[in-house]
């Protein structure tokens, strides 16, 4: 089992007290970045065959260097523009970076996109090497570093240290030391938690080592992993195991955080991992196609950034083919920045504030970058004015608890559990802030059942609501008699805000919240519906109630006015307002029975008429067990409704 450079550590030893950090270099082609790393290090990172003899580095190359405190794993990206991409995924990690000049060259085009670049990466500090000062004067020199600090303005680099240094005679490369020494001092205060951060490491290289199987390298950019500790490779949420960890060419029990890392696994074949897959502590990312992201568009770039424009993601050291939803306008220009989604071709895993980068196909050319804000979105819908209010409100210039309600408000009735916030705010364990927002009535926790209950912000629940009662409004008007409706076409006028589970979930919280009634398959307002007096809802009832109970026997029409005195001319409609609810049926203009009543017949006649032969009325009413009075308008019912077929004097079950 090998890895990207060699290591003093003795195998098995355990963690050494330096701090590790990851330091990048950035550059323009054969501006000297390898040599100088060859100076700083002794190892030459352009290991392949074809780098050597063409004297460019195509893939990132590694090597370590241990100034006390610090131990660094030093990445040493490509320079040529044909290789921005792999540029791009060496950076993943880099926690400082040095900006590789010549002296005899300048700043150059891939100096100006690598500066654009690191613009939009997590790199905390940086500093300045001018390679080759031995070919020129100090007066070029001058010159140079002016026209260096002119094109760092508005970066890490701006005041960064400038170090001038010659990978032939050695000039510089102590001072050189000295600076990385103290911008690493700089990075050491802002550096997160390693003990108890969930582990994550995005893959740079994966090969097979004969004895000991599948094998893959990459920065470590969050928590710690030790041998045997169960990880899951993602995306694909494919369960691995550690069977042995190095550390620049030296066996380790564990890594950590700012530390090269290569990493033998059990449970997996090579070709089942591509570089950009990741792996991390289980549950901790989430694959997805939607994402929400802040950006600003490049000072540099030459084309706007306009809605539903193709685009390449960098994220981590994979690359995706993805669409550009803008949010809140048309196009974005150089220098705006703007809120929007990300639609990409497959899944990806990231986090809350992680950066990626944005770069056109063609021209290849780098246009944006910015900052992940929901790593599995929603899709938001052009303009959506309170959507994009939690989104705004997920920046990170938002304290924790307002980034806990944003995250709530952009999942709508997905019902977010503690780790899905958790990805969505950077907030560790988001309980308190939960129960501080329930307590102030920002956030519902509506329990659905003894068992199970919904996060919903009160915007949410609120907006939802008022497209239902729209809906439901017009209904009532259309069909004043009605007291609900058949719960289906109400689902499909919905659509637009979510599919059937999720509706069927916000209907249960308005019926919670008092603003519903749904049964068996019926939607209606509860304010809405006929207007009864006391004696017309009484009467309704013992209707209703007389008709559940006498079965096929139940009185007719005539039969019900008789007994309902004074309120006998209410009877009619009476029947029609429960026919609109659904709790009797018309068999016919003198013929009501209760659903319950006609479900009981339907049943008993499948059963009955199941073997294919044809049955007279007078069999279907012995069978029944009723009168003519009954089964004559009955199997009439059943014939009109499609349940039966008749031919003849014989019927027959619809098939």
């Amino acid at each position: 089992m090998t890895n990207d450079a060699n290591d003093t550590a003795a195998a098995g030893a355990p963690t050494p007290t330096l701090v590790p950090l990851i330091l990048g270099t950035a550059g323009h082609i054969d501006h000297g970045k390898t040599a100088l790393i060859q100076a700083l290090t002794g190892t030459n990172t352009d290991r392949l065959p074809e780098e050597q003899k063409r004297g460019i580095t195509i893939e990132p190359g590694f090597a370590h260097l241990s100034i006390a405190p610090f131990k660094l794993g030093i990445v040493d990206v490509p320079g040529h523009e044909k290789f921005v991409r792999n540029m791009l995924s060496g950076a993943t990690g880099m926690d400082l970076v040095m900006l590789v000049v010549a002296a005899d060259d300048s700043v150059k085009p891939q100096t100006l996109e690598h500066l654009d670049i690191l613009r939009y990466l997590d790199v905390k500090a940086g500093l300045i090497a001018i390679t080759k000062c031995d070919l020129v004067d100090e007066e070029l020199l001058e010159l140079v570093e002016e026209e260096i600090r002119d094109s760092c303005a508005g970066t890490v680099f701006e005041s960064a240290p400038c170090i001038c240094t010659s990978s032939e005679t050695g000039q510089g490369i102590e001072e050189l030391k000295q600076a990385i020494c103290d911008q690493s001092q700089a990075v050491r205060s802002s550096l997160p938690d390693t003990e108890n951060a969930p582990f994550r490491l995005a893959i740079d290289r994966c090969f097979s080592v004969a004895g000991h199987g599948t094998v893959v390298t990459g920065s470590v950019t969050s928590g710690q992993l030790q041998v045997d500790d169960p990880i899951v490779l993602q995306p694909g949420e494919i369960d691995v195991r550690v069977r042995s960890l190095q550390n620049h060419d030296s066996s380790v029990t564990r890594v950590v955080r700012g530390e090269r890392a290569a990493i033998n696994l059990a449970g997996i074949h090579p070709d089942q991992i591509t570089k950009g897959m990741e792996l991390a502590s289980p549950e901790f990312l989430s694959p997805h196609n939607t994402l929400t992201v802040e950006l600003a568009v490049s000072p540099n770039s030459r084309f706007p950034l306009k809605n539903h424009m193709p685009v390449r993601l960098h994220l981590g050291t994979a690359n995706y083919p993805a669409a550009l939803k803008l949010l809140e306008q048309d196009e974005l220009l150089a220098t705006e920045q703007g809120f929007a989604q990300l639609v990409v071709d497959s899944p990806v895993v990231c986090c809350w504030n992680q950066p990626f980068v944005l770069r056109m196909e063609s021209p290849a050319m780098t246009i944006a970058g910015g900052r992940i804000l929901d790593p599995s979105a929603i899709r938001i819908p052009f303009q959506d004015e309170q959507q994009i209010q939690f989104v705004r409100q997920l920046t990170s210039d938002h304290s924790d608890l307002e980034r806990v309600e944003a995250a709530v408000g952009v999942s709508r009735f997905e019902n977010p559990a503690e780790t899905d916030i958790t990805r969505s705010t950077g907030v560790d364990s988001p309980g308190s802030q939960l129960q501080t927002l329930i307590e102030q009535g920002a956030i519902l926790r509506v329990e659905l059942t003894a068992s199970s209950s919904q996060l919903v912000h009160v915007k949410t629940l609120e907006s939802a609501r008022q497209h239902v009662e729209k809906i439901l409004h017009k209904l009532h008007n259309d069909n004043p008699l009605s007291v609900n409706f058949d719960i289906t076409p109400v689902r499909e006028r919905l659509s637009f805000l979510a599919g059937e589970s999720v509706l069927n979930r916000i209907f249960s919280l308005l019926q919670k919240q008092g603003v519903l009634q749904v049964h068996m398959g019926r939607i209606g307002l509860k304010s809405r519906g006929p207007k009864l007096t006391k004696n017309e809802t009484k009467l309704l009832e013992r209707i209703q109630s007389t008709l559940e109970q006498q079965g096929l026997e139940a009185p007719l029409v005539k039969q019900l006015q008789q007994e309902s005195g004074n309120q006998a001319g209410a009877v009619m409609e009476l029947l029609k307002i429960a026919e609109a609810g659904g709790s009797v049926i018309e068999i016919s203009d003198q013929l009501y029975l209760s659903q319950a009543t006609v479900e009981q017949v339907q049943n008993t006649l499948v059963k009955y008429m199941q073997d294919g032969h044809g049955k007279t009325m007078a069999e279907i009413r012995d069978t029944l067990g009723t009168t003519r009075k009954y089964a004559v308008p009955l199997c009439e019912y059943l014939d009109r409704t499609g349940f039966t077929i008749r031919k003849d004097d014989l019927r027959f079950l619809q098939r």
